[in-house]
This record gives C-alpha cells, sequence and structure tokens, in this order.
C-alpha cells in the first residue's frame, strides 16, 4: 500500500520544481513542436518521448503516494504515447497530428483534475 503523502514531500505534483521537471518541460517540448510544424512523424515521436514520460512520472506518483489523479493520467499519457507514435506515423487516417494535438489540449485537463473532484486528492483519503 502507498505511503500516503501527508507533508507532500513524496508528492511530484505538489513540489514545483518536480513539477516542471516532470510535467511542465515535456508539455513545453510539444507546445515547441507543434508549432514549429516539422513533419508529422518527427512530431509524433518527440509527443510520444514527452507523453511517455509524463505518464511514467504519474504512474510512480500514484505509487509513491497515492495522488487519485495520477492513477488515471499515467495510463491515459502511456496510451497517448502510443497514439502519438500512430497518428504521427501516418498508419491511421483517424486523425490527423494538429487534431490529436488539440483533443490531447482538451482531454488531459479533464483526466488530471476531475478524479481528484470525486473521490479527493489522496488514496483512501475522502473528498474535503
Amino acid at each position: 500500500m502507498p505511503e500516503k503523502c501527508q507533508s507532500n514531500i513524496n508528492d511530484r505534483v505538489d513540489n514545483k520544481a518536480q513539477f516542471l521537471l516532470f510535467w511542465g518541460l515535456p508539455t513545453l517540448l510539444m507546445a515547441i513542436t507543434w508549432l514549429m510544424k516539422p513533419s508529422p512523424l518527427l512530431t509524433g515521436t518527440i509527443w510520444m518521448g514527452a507523453l511517455g514520460w509524463m505518464g511514467l512520472a504519474c504512474l510512480r506518483n500514484a505509487r509513491q503516494c497515492g495522488r487519485v489523479h495520477c492513477f488515471f493520467s499515467g495510463p491515459y499519457f502511456l496510451l497517448a504515447a502510443v497514439s502519438a507514435l500512430v497518428v504521427g506515423s501516418q498508419w491511421t487516417q483517424v486523425l490527423s497530428i494538429n487534431e490529436f494535438g488539440l483533443l490531447l489540449l482538451i482531454v488531459s485537463p479533464l483526466v488530471c483534475v476531475l478524479p481528484e473532484i470525486f473521490w479527493g486528492k489522496y488514496k483512501n483519503q475522502k473528498k474535503t
């Protein structure tokens, strides 16, 4: 059972420096590649790395301190990483890389906020 983050020392989301490293920097990298508009394959590859980095950080944070939204956002970001490579490689014509980016921009905040609204901030903690 994960140790509950009493003082937020173990919670990477509450630590500003770690938040910037694990989620801010990859998000910035994705935004820069979206604005620069390199080839879809390069964009998809960069996004795959950034989303994978964020997904692994979420899963580690979920395991380490039980942050509720990380249990959802970790798998979501890993699935998005694989999807970014598929869309960027143009293996499917369902979405363009720009449409995929817009979808990420809309869905990601929801995945990161809604679970804590319904189930509280940490696992085994009642909603406040």
